[in-house]
């Protein structure tokens, strides 16, 4: 085996071990058990459940409703799921370095992909982000397929595919679209079947439409994580990938990201002062102009959205589909020496801070649940002040018991395809209700998450604090 062969064994096996280390270890948290809660109702329900649970498309809980139904712990079974596609994508971004970067660029950029964080905080959640990575990476492949001198057979049918199945899993898919038809109408040797090649996916996608016009309207009131697509925030974005402060935003100050991020800046860069010297032929120009088309493409296309929406629709997560440009125009601008030192001393503490949190900073949701069942009776209803706790345990941990969430309006929080009885209580109604298991996530209320008490009692508390 080559020496480059070696080393891409080395960073896909190291990167496979980290994406199943402690995959179990995190407590199941809200948008897990929303999953669980969506993939176990029968398919015919998926879409009306999806408009008022979820602003997602439907194709990952169809996998999820199939794929569960071969593990007894379902919560193993959706991080498993997404572990796999962890793993496969590592070898599909070796596929693609191979494709586009010049030889020196190529070993930096598997063990940046091996290393990432953010990665692998994707391949160890049980939601959608996984699987859009690998499907990305699948159509960035064929992107790049299209504009050879001669694609080869089933080149446009497997792009067209790539693009609608992207699209069926995550709607921000759209923004590497956009940057692969800014790249097809630029690079493809037929630029009229490329254009009639993303019409055909988009015309696949377009049944799922007015559902999608649903969930806008359903939702359009709902409060919205995330910030406007100002440069730090931008710059937060690009470091994530990096460094995943998302998952460390307990323990890690703002700036974090945005300095992660302004170290990504040095490096592109650097990496575009390469092209720039480059032939314009080069693998090198080529490889910097193609991951530069599509972040650009796809952060215009969000400015866009924010602009037209007036509201900020920013979320980390949601850039996983660029995060391998990000990746290849780090491994450009990466050469020897302390820009190569400094990129692989930052991936590592990404990787130490991420799976230092997952046990550090986890709520241990599993012994919670096991101090409810020793505190109280079975009958005794659970009080939930917050909803983050609510999902888990009702539908994972304690799904035997009656849960309660407190809101002020109980039909905006009301989780259609539940166990059925009515699962939300407003604080009007809270004064009749008797003995209950109070479980106070944010401890508003009391210094402890769990307390037992009567709702009169809780009332009164609520009262007092103001809430």
């Amino acid at each position: 085996m080559r020496k480059p062969a070696r080393w891409a064994a080395a960073a896909i096996l190291v990167g496979s071990a980290a994406r199943v280390l402690l995959l179990g270890a995190k407590s199941l948290w809200f948008d897990e058990a929303s999953t669980l809660l969506l993939a176990g109702r029968p398919l015919a329900e998926l879409a009306s459940l999806l408009v008022r649970n979820e602003v997602n498309p439907p194709l990952y809980y169809a996998l999820m409703h199939f794929w569960l139904k071969a593990f007894t712990d379902p919560r193993v079974g959706l991080r498993l799921f997404s572990a796999l596609c962890g793993i496969a994508s590592l070898f599909v971004f070796r596929a693609l370095a191979g494709r586009l970067l010049p030889e020196r660029a190529r070993a930096p950029a598997l063990w940046f992909a091996a290393a990432s964080s953010f990665w692998i905080h994707a391949a160890q959640d049980g939601r959608a982000y996984a699987p859009l990575l690998l499907v990305s990476l699948l159509s960035t492949l064929a992107t790049l397929d299209l504009t050879e001198e001669k694609p080869r057979r089933g080149a446009y049918a497997a792009y067209a595919a790539f693009a609608a199945i992207g699209l069926y899993t995550h709607y921000y898919y759209a923004i590497l679209l956009a940057g692969h038809v800014v790249w097809l109408a630029r690079k493809a040797k037929s630029r009229l079947a490329a254009l009639l090649t993303n019409a055909a996916a988009a015309l696949a996608f377009s049944p799922w439409l007015p559902r999608l016009a649903a969930q806008m309207r359903t939702h359009v009131g709902d409060p919205v994580v995330g910030e406007a697509l100002t440069f730090p925030r931008v710059l937060d974005l690009l470091g994530t990938t990096f460094f995943d402060v998302t998952f460390l935003g307990l323990a890690l100050p703002a700036w974090t990201g945005i300095a992660v991020g302004a170290g990504f800046a040095a490096l592109a860069l650097s990496a575009a002062a390469g092209a720039r010297r480059a032939s314009s032929h080069s693998a090198e120009r080529r490889a910097f102009d193609f991951g530069l088309t599509h972040l650009a493409a796809g952060l215009a296309l969000v400015a866009a959205v924010e602009l037209w929406s007036g509201r900020p629709v920013t979320q980390a997560r949601y850039f996983t589909p660029l995060s391998p440009m990000l990746l290849l125009l780090a491994a450009l601008g990466a050469g020897r020496g302390w820009a190569r030192v400094g990129a692989g001393v930052v991936m590592v503490a990404g990787v130490g801070g991420y799976f230092f949190s997952a046990v550090m900073v986890d709520p241990r949701l599993e012994a919670l649940a096991a101090l409810i069942r020793r505190s109280s009776d079975a009958s005794v209803p659970i009080v939930h002040l917050g909803k983050y706790y609510y999902l888990p345990l009702r539908v994972y941990y304690l799904p035997e018991r009656r849960h309660l969430l407190v809101a002020d309006k109980a039909v905006d929080m009301d989780y259609r395809g539940m166990p059925p009885y009515p699962g939300v209580i407003e604080d009007k109604d809270l004064a009749g209700l008797g003995p209950c298991v109070v479980v106070d996530e944010s401890r508003t209320l009391s210094p402890d998450r769990v307390r037992l008490g009567p709702g009169a009692q809780l009332a009164a508390l609520k009262a007092v604090s103001g809430r």
